[in-house]
């Protein structure tokens, strides 16, 4: 048995590339299985290609109107979800979907409520989801309202009367789902989201498993508020073990554009031709040891500079949730100042690793070229959809679906 770790993240917009580069880096260093996404802002039609190299499998929700909800389910590629049913919210609020990991039955639900008549929402959602859910469930999202003021508020207020959260309150106990989090920070007051307008603090975001697999979870934590205005919120589940795929090595032409990376290399193809080059050896068994050579430098080079800047990125992360607890207990606004350098300096940081995914990308368009290929294939499946003709109006008024009658 293995840790699977779930994620729940309102992304506030996942439609730029660099914004999901950020989103998925972040995820991918908290070592997240399974993805709870909400306010996506995916519509119904454009929902975006997301099978990168760590979370290939996707289940989206989208409205047909606006593009200001969305909710997602990914998953990581090492997890062996075979789906068995799903359901969509033709708003864009919910997605559900059940299948199967391993031996075991799992019920993956993620909830983004509307900012007006949460409650009478919420409850109504929990009844599809006890019809739906099977097995170990899973439960979360961004519920848009402090399950308990006093504790998940630092106005220590709610909006809602005490009646209207106690109804809530029992059914969530009724359909048998606990907060992972609140059982794990019974006394804790910390807060996901922070809302610049009224200048406070709320736990909206939220994970609930079913009652009977309480015992499968390990821990909950909390993130820091950096890429989006909302925190994730992360909770360990046992999993079965799953088997991990064999890992490529590719160079990392980032080096080359680093003056210091440069120079080593440099200096170590001098050193190894110097050492070397002699009447007695092939000149292509010289050649071809090189490349062994130089691959093994860049990969220590490689690994030097990613670990700098995986401390760079630890320091920031500590720093800022430094700052976030201190600006929750004060509410200074020079306290929030830094806060905000802090943020944007880790952004400019994460940056730097997206510019790494997009020279892959185009390096792998660049490779198939105009090949005869599965890229191209897929290319031309989206266009042949796009122009296929389903039904054609005749002179007289009359639609005709036969393909016969249209050809």
């Amino acid at each position: 048995m293995m840790a699977m770790r779930i994620a729940s993240y309102n992304v506030k917009e996942l439609n730029s590339p660099s914004k999901r580069s950020q989103i998925f880096g972040e995820m991918r260093r908290h070592k997240a299985t399974v993805l709870f996404l909400q306010e996506t802002h995916f519509k119904v039609s454009k929902f975006p290609n997301l099978s990168f190299a760590c979370y290939s499998q996707w289940f989206h929700s989208g409205s047909h109107s606006s593009n200001s909800k969305g909710v997602s389910i990914g998953l990581h590629k090492n997890c062996p979800f075979m789906l068995t049913d799903q359901l969509c919210d033709l708003d864009g609020r919910f997605i559900m979907v059940k299948g199967r990991i391993g031996q075991h039955t799992y019920t993956f639900i993620n909830l983004y409520a509307p900012n007006a008549n949460q409650i009478k929402w919420l409850q109504h959602t929990l009844d599809l989801a006890v019809s739906f859910r099977e097995g170990i469930t899973i439960l979360g999202g961004d519920f848009n309202v402090a399950l308990n003021p006093l504790l998940d508020t630092s106005s220590r207020k709610s909006a809602h009367s005490q009646r209207a959260l106690r109804s809530l309150t029992l059914k969530l106990a009724r359909s048998h789902f606990i907060d992972v989090w609140r059982t794990f920070h019974p006394d804790t007051r910390d807060f996901t989201f922070f809302s610049q307008a009224h200048g406070s603090y709320q736990r909206l975001d939220d994970l609930f498993i079913s009652k009977e697999h309480l015992q499968l979870c390990s821990r909950s934590d909390m993130g820091s508020i950096v890429l989006s205005d909302h925190a994730p919120i992360f909770v360990h589940v046992r999993a079965p073990q799953t088997q991990s795929s064999f890992c490529k090595w590719r160079m990392n032409e980032q080096l080359l554009s680093h003056p210091d990376s440069k120079s080593k290399l440099e200096q170590a193809l001098q050193l190894y031709f110097s050492v070397n080059c002699s009447p007695g050896v092939s000149p292509n068994t010289i050649w071809d040891a090189h490349k062994a050579f130089i691959r093994g430098q860049c990969i220590s080079i490689g690994a030097y500079e990613k670990k700098k800047r995986r401390i760079k990125i630890t320091e920031l992360m500590d720093r800022i949730a430094a700052l976030e607890c201190a600006h929750k207990q004060s509410l200074l606004q020079s306290t929030l100042h830094e806060l905000t350098l802090c943020r944007e300096s880790l952004k400019n940081l994460l940056n730097t690793a997206s510019a790494k995914y997009y020279l892959h990308f185009q390096q792998r368009v660049f490779g198939h070229g105009n090949r005869a290929s599965k890229f191209l294939m897929h290319r031309l499946r989206k266009r042949t959809l796009n122009n296929f003709v389903h039904k054609l109006r005749s002179p007289d008024g009359t639609l005709a679906f036969n393909s016969d009658q249209i050809a």
